[in-house]
């Protein structure tokens, strides 16, 4: 249950970052809301959030499915998202 959920807000992350979201996610004059904007910078921390979150739960329930380093790979990941948010954000 934990793996499919961190496996959901991997990819909720990664569509965040793709063009066709952000036309998706368009305001009423059709100006995509890229990532950089507040909205987005906000979806992208509460996904990060949830992954980190998720990865935990992973690790504390001791899944001997889900690989040491992939799960490791994973948060890093996720930190270094985080970090660029935060330089985003300081800019």
């Amino acid at each position: 249950m934990f793996m499919d959920r961190l496996l959901n807000e991997t990819q909720r992350l990664a569509a965040i970052f793709s063009a066709l979201e952000a036309l998706r996610l368009a305001d009423e004059h059709g100006t995509p809301r890229g990532w950089a904007s507040p909205f987005g910078l906000l979806q992208i921390i509460r996904c990060c959030a949830r992954i980190l979150e998720l990865s935990s739960c992973v690790a504390k329930a001791g899944y001997r499915e889900c690989d040491q380093e992939t799960l490791e790979a994973i948060t890093s990941e996720t930190r270094q998202v985080l970090y660029s948010v935060q330089a985003q954000i300081a800019a």
